[in-house]
């Protein structure tokens, strides 16, 4: 009974201190090929960044709207353009926080 208990328990903690809807929209394959194409080259409007994917535009546009909603990426919008750039210190702070709650787990 005491391991089914510490079982509920640490998976309460890790549902309660690690932000998987995070991990989910960071690591999606497509999501996962735009970043790497913003931190490669720079902000880039939505446009700049679809030419240079398979996927529509207004496809790339929804993958960014959610990358944007979690702190992936940042938008700033200029004129009517609408430019997008990595968020890299929200998502090294994300990565910290949770390694230092896995940390915490297993001491526990």
């Amino acid at each position: 009974m005491g391991s089914e208990k510490n079982a509920l328990v640490c998976g309460n903690f890790i549902e309660d201190n690690i932000d998987f809807d995070f991990y989910k929209a960071l690591f999606d394959p497509v999501r996962s090929k735009i970043l790497v194409y913003i931190a490669s080259n720079g902000k880039k409007s939505v446009n700049e960044i679809a030419e240079n994917f398979t996927q529509d535009r207004s496809v790339i546009s929804r993958h960014l709207d959610l990358m944007n909603r979690y702190g992936i990426v940042s938008k700033t919008k200029i004129n009517r353009y609408v430019f997008y750039e990595v968020n890299s210190k929200f998502i090294f702070d994300k990565f910290e926080e949770t390694t230092t709650n896995l940390k915490r787990l297993m001491e526990f």
